[in-house]
């Protein structure tokens, strides 16, 4: 596991609630494809990416 700090994009608030995730891996290929320019610190409320969750 690649371990990384909690971050999601900054278009993450663009989707609909359910579909609003954040990420704390960086081996999760949906988390690995935000930008690094794109993505912010923390969880903002949102619950943990499936995948993420899947490779702790």
């Amino acid at each position: 596991m690649s371990k990384a700090n909690d971050f999601y994009s900054v278009n993450e608030a663009k989707k609909p609630v359910e579909d609003q995730v954040y990420h704390n891996n960086n081996t999760c290929p949906p988390g690995s494809e935000i930008p690094v320019a794109d993505r912010l610190s923390g969880t903002n409320g949102y619950r943990l990416c499936k995948k993420c969750a899947e490779l702790k």
